[in-house]
């Protein structure tokens, strides 16, 4: 499980290790939440086409549409049958990002149970073949799994993703100059630069080194001009970024959010009863104050942390919170 907060590269870690996988021999497959309790949506993220037999199906008043049904795998079979009659003997990876919205999942559903179920078989190796969940979301992930019944992740199967130290983050610049930007070597006034307006998040590292690289591979040379005009590039993408972040939660929302965490230091971490009582200074009720932490929590604004604290996982962004709504 790889937890972090968004921006910090989750999914382009799972891409590298899915292709590294597959050099060694594993089949790998991309699964979504309901593929977990439904069979004919695991049948199809595996490669093979699924439908009911016909006396089921028109008990259950399903309707087939021509030309739509081209296989069939195991009638109205499980989750975990389907694994068992699919997943290779030489192995399968079960990719699952996102893995924080698995607490939508009712907990009183059918569905409940059986994604409970298809992840206690995964989990506990009961299917008879290797097969492995690479999964990977923002920081209330390992509790989602917890609401699921998997509260056991080892130490070694959990990688929580922050930021790079300056020397890896000015390392991924300099291969950015370098490999995008054709300029070796790369000057290093550009790549002190960038690396100071990043704080080591891997998001905004490209919004800065990629415009740096085309901006670089376009005129062959590294002018102090040319530098302000990529600084304001990636200043851009940086706040575009913050606003994706927050663009569910309207502008009086977002101020009455920033007041509640204005006391908190840059990087620092306070309880989930301290920023529900800031919220409610505004105003809000109870409901209300839950209600906004919860969306806070769920567009990884404000991030699950050590010892069951929250913070701002982004020191950028708290400050730009700060900046634009305190």
């Amino acid at each position: 499980m790889i937890q972090g907060a968004p921006g910090a590269g989750k999914t382009a870690l799972l891409d590298v290790l899915t292709t590294q996988a597959k050099s060694n021999g594993w089949e790998v497959a991309e699964i979504a939440i309901e593929d977990l309790y439904t069979p004919a949506s695991m049948a199809q993220s595996l490669g093979e086409a699924y439908f009911l037999n016909s006396e089921f199906a028109l008990k259950a008043g399903v309707t087939f549409i021509e030309g739509q049904v081209v296989g069939h795998v195991a009638g109205h079979a499980t989750p975990q049958k389907i694994l068992k009659r699919l997943a290779p003997e030489t192995g399968l990876i079960l990719v699952l990002d996102e893995a924080q919205r698995l607490y939508k999942i009712p907990d009183d559903s059918e569905r409940h149970t059986v994604a409970s179920s298809t992840l206690e078989m995964i989990h506990n190796g009961k299917l008879g073949k290797p097969v492995i969940l690479l999964t990977a979301g923002l920081g209330t992930s390992e509790t989602a799994y917890g609401s699921l019944g998997i509260s056991r992740f080892v130490s070694k199967c959990r990688v929580p993703l922050g930021s790079l130290s300056y020397e890896s983050t000015c390392d991924v610049i300099r291969d950015f100059l370098v490999d995008k930007g054709g300029v070796n070597p790369p000057p290093p006034k550009w790549i002190e630069t960038i690396a100071g307006q990043t704080h080591g998040w891997s998001q905004h590292i490209v919004s800065y080194a990629d415009p740096a690289a085309n901006y670089l591979a376009s005129h062959q040379t590294s002018t102090d001009k040319g530098l302000d005009i990529v600084l304001q590039q990636g200043r851009a993408e940086q706040i575009e970024y913050y606003e994706r972040r927050a663009h569910d939660i309207d502008e009086e929302l977002r101020v009455t959010l920033t007041r509640a965490i204005k006391d908190v230091p840059i990087d620092g971490t306070t309880t989930r009863t301290v920023i529900i009582d800031g919220i409610k200074q505004s105003g809000l009720n109870e409901e209300d104050a839950d209600n906004l932490f919860t969306r806070a929590l769920d567009q990884g604004i404000i991030d699950h942390q050590k010892r069951g604290r929250y913070g701002i996982p982004i020191p950028s962004f708290h400050t730009w919170l700060l900046d634009e709504y305190a």
